[in-house]
């Protein structure tokens, strides 16, 4: 074992080249090990000559610490004696890590971390070096087609300029030019007829369905939610107490059918209509118009996800749900972060009129609107035309990058996975043999630095087959066949591949 004397000179490490002085590096760190107890109460600290010595310091630098660290009750100096570690501090490092216990949290807290490592035990964001791996993760797309010179220019026109209302807190819904411009964005490309008012920007969906939850439901109400469906929006839904009642999905949408044979009188549901998440699927006008009857004959809520509906390369795009509603039951939640950048934290909910006032009201006590700055330079980039290009743009590039990773896939790796084109969204279903386990083969392939989804990780009742999400939109043309060849590596390595 240590002496006091070797246990503190091993865990003195001092940055010469930082802009730190030495005396108060040395004064934080033994503070360190007094606070974490690794310096006990009583224990006589090296003398000042043998630090001076070791640690290559002159003796004034450590005076000005020590001194420091006794005008603070950390040490204490006896005349004649040397310096030792002050007594208040002798029980500090009694109660070790194995001791002590969890923080006590709130029930709705305990809820979410469980919810969330039970469906998100796959990989994550923090696993993903985008400068070393091979990514297929769906929700990634390409942000090097991104016209950021028009929209450094746009922003730095508030910048130059900044107004006492770009700085200050906000409008509680949002910017209104925003709003605005979302309004005559949803009218053209949706069909969405609504006004400003109805708009409210959010920081992200994820915001949107958690605000929704807590001004709908109450512990134990029961929502209806696609199966497979939106893994972030169930678990939303779920910290407030929901109980879900998983519905299949067939080659129409949801199966209103089953909704009302378990659980007719459901306070919500939650759908992805326009490209039904993860699967794909585009719902029927049949059961489009089904799911707004019974919402209007038992008073529910239909909570209308449009994901990735920006990204249609193929097939008729029908209207929102929102704008077949004409009794006022569906809420429309839009986000920016595929068709723009994740990081800008912007998304927007469409309410009907009688729930503005509500949910505003909550938003309030929640939090405020997101920073004005992205909202008036988003607002900009819509009204000036620059969104619009930018859909098409990125529409005709993923067109392309999709039909270039189809080709290897079914080239390389054909006789493994079962995979056909999409009419819309930014990934592949790559089905796979009925007999093996996706989660545990996209595990593995993390561990090869190969990073995909597995469907069962969706799932609730785990019906279908197991498959893997291909994401396309963030793999170039020109290194389509590059990256399935390492994917076709690593399931080789794994033993799923016969060696030819």
């Amino acid at each position: 074992m240590k002496s006091p004397a070797g246990l503190l000179l091993s865990a003195i490490e001092l940055d010469r080249a930082s802009a730190i002085p030495l005396y108060r590096q040395l004064y934080l760190q033994i503070r360190k090990q007094i606070l974490s107890g690794k310096m006990q109460g009583g224990v006589r600290l090296p003398s000042t000559r043998t630090l001076s010595k070791e640690l290559a310091l002159s003796r004034i630098t450590i005076l000005n610490a020590f001194d420091q660290l006794i005008a603070e009750g950390f040490l204490a100096s006896r005349t004649g004696a040397g310096t030792y570690v002050g007594n208040e501090w002798e029980s500090r490092g009694i109660a070790d890590e194995e001791q002590r216990q969890p923080p006590r949290l709130s029930d709705l807290s305990q809820s979410m971390l469980s919810l969330r490592s039970s469906h998100f035990r796959g990989v994550s964001y923090t696993d993903w070096d985008p400068a070393t791996p091979t990514s297929f993760l769906p929700s990634h797309s390409t942000y090097d087609a991104f016209p950021l010179a028009v929209w450094r220019r746009l922003m730095n026109r508030h910048l130059l300029k900044p107004t006492k209302a770009m700085l200050g807190y906000g409008e509680l819904q949002g910017l209104q030019a925003l709003r605005a411009a979302i309004a005559e964005y949803v009218f053209d490309a949706r069909g969405i007829d609504c006004s400003a008012e109805q708009v409210v920007i959010v920081s992200g969906a994820q915001q949107a369905f958690n605000l929704l939850g807590m001004l709908l439901l109450n512990p134990q109400d029961s929502v209806w939610m696609e199966d497979p469906g939106h893994i972030a929006a169930r678990i939303a839904l779920q910290a407030q107490g929901a109980q879900v009642v998983p519905l299949r999905i067939d080659e129409q949408g949801i199966d209103i059918r089953q909704g009302l044979a378990e659980c007719p009188d459901a306070r919500l549901v939650f759908t992805t209509p326009s490209r039904q998440h993860p699967l794909g699927v585009t719902m029927s006008y049949a059961r489009r118009q089904a799911l707004i009857d019974w919402a209007a004959q038992y008073q529910s809520w239909i909570i209308e996800d449009d994901c990735d509906s920006e990204f249609r390369y193929s097939g008729r795009l029908l209207p929102a749900l929102y704008a077949m509603d004409r009794m006022a039951r569906v809420i429309y939640v839009g986000t920016f972060s595929k068709v723009l950048f994740p990081s800008l934290r912007l998304g927007y909910v469409i309410l009907p009129q009688a729930l503005i006032e509500p949910f505003c009201t909550l938003r309030a006590v929640m939090d405020r609107s997101p920073p004005t700055l992205l909202q008036a330079t988003t607002a900009d980039f819509m009204r000036e035309g620059h969104f619009l290009g930018h859909i098409r743009r990125m529409r005709t590039l993923y067109q392309a990058r999709q039909q270039a990773l189809l080709e290897q896939l079914q080239q390389q790796l054909g006789g493994f996975f079962n995979i056909t084109p999409v009419e819309a969204g930014m990934h592949l279903i790559a089905w796979l043999p009925p007999t093996l386990d996706d989660d545990a083969i996209a595990r593995e392939l993390a561990r090869h630095n190969i990073h995909t989804y597995a469907l069962s990780d969706y799932c609730l009742e785990h019906v279908l087959p197991p498959a893997l999400l291909i994401g396309f939109a963030g793999t170039p043309e020109g290194q389509a066949q590059e990256r399935v060849e390492a994917l076709a590596r690593a399931l080789s390595k794994m033993g799923y591949l016969q060696a030819t």
